[in-house]
This record gives C-alpha cells, sequence and structure tokens, in this order.
C-alpha cells in the first residue's frame, strides 16, 4: 500500500514505518547500555579499544544520531500529514497526550545531542544530561507503551492510527 491510499485517519506508511524503525533502533541502544558503559570506561583510562568496544561506540553514537535525524523527520511529517481524530478525548486529555509526545521527541533529540556532545567533544556536563535522559526516555516510552495499550481493547480506533488498516481485519 503506498502512501496516498492510506485512509485519512491513519497515519502514512511512512509515519508508521519511521515509527518502528526507531523503536527498534531504541531497544538496541538500551540493550547495548552495558557494553557502551565498559568502552566509555576504557575510553576514560585512556586505554585503546578493542575493536568490539571499536564496533559498540562506533554503531551506538550513530544510531543516536540516526533517531534523532529521524524524530526530526517524523516530526515534520506530523506537522504536515495530521490522521484526522480516531478518538474523541476531553481536551484536558488531548493536552496531556500532546505534551507527552512532543516530550518524546524533545528527550530523543536532547539525548542524541549529548550523547554526541559528550563523545565527541568530551563536554562532562552533556554526558550527565545523556544519562538523565536515558532514563527520562525510559519512563516516557513506558507511558506510551501504557497509554497505547489503553486503545487496544477500545473501539475509539487510536492503537490502529499506528498499527495500520490492516490491523482492522
Amino acid at each position: 500500500m503506498n502512501v496516498t491510499s492510506e485512509p485519512a485517519n491513519f497515519y502514512t506508511t511512512l509515519q508508521r514505518r519511521l515509527h518502528w524503525l526507531v523503536i527498534v533502533l531504541l531497544v538496541l541502544q538500551y540493550a547495548m547500555q552495558g557494553l557502551m558503559a565498559e568502552a566509555m570506561a576504557a575510553i576514560d583510562r585512556q586505554e585503546t579499544l578493542t575493536f568490539v568496544s571499536f564496533l559498540v561506540t562506533t554503531w551506538h553514537t550513530w544510531s543516536g544520531i540516526s533517531i534523532a535525524a529521524i524524530m526530526l523527520w517524523r516530526w515534520q511529517l506530523r506537522r504536515n500529514v495530521v490522521p484526522v481524530g480516531a478518538g474523541k478525548l476531553p481536551p484536558w486529555r488531548s493536552k496531556v497526550v500532546r505534551l507527552h509526545h512532543i516530550s518524546l521527541y524533545v528527550v530523543v533529540v536532547v539525548m542524541a545531542t549529548s550523547g554526541a556532545l559528550h563523545y565527541y567533544l568530551g563536554f562532562e556536563m552533556a554526558g550527565t544530561w545523556h544519562f538523565f535522559t536515558k532514563w527520562l526516555l525510559l519512563g516516557l516510552i513506558g507511558v506510551h507503551i501504557a497509554g497505547a495499550l489503553t486503545h487496544i481493547s477500545n473501539v475509539d480506533r487510536v492503537f490502529q492510527r499506528m498499527m495500520g488498516s490492516d490491523s482492522l481485519r
């Protein structure tokens, strides 16, 4: 199914694919935390990185930068292609959901930027921000998943907006 044939109350195929790509990359980022911490400890001790540590740090930094770029792209797509609201939320809840989504975008970009500033330029404060935003992002993701799960059995079709029209079968 191409982008233009998607019903108006669904995200486009591109938007959904980017959403799930970010999820996969974030899962891998969190899964590699231990290896990245070991590599950074070796760097702090001014040791030469092993080949595996070099691959881990390279993948981690460029994956983080890619995630931030994809999130900025998604933000732009979201501004241009907004699906018609599938569910009717009270105004206060709509504002909370909007603030939550904006927070996800901002925290991911701050996390990637702070990680790059710490790794490439050695800014210690950026490393602190990176560490803090790692946990903040994990909390926001947890809230996001919990919110999405509340819509699975609802007839409001909010969950299906990100799953695509095929999920209605």
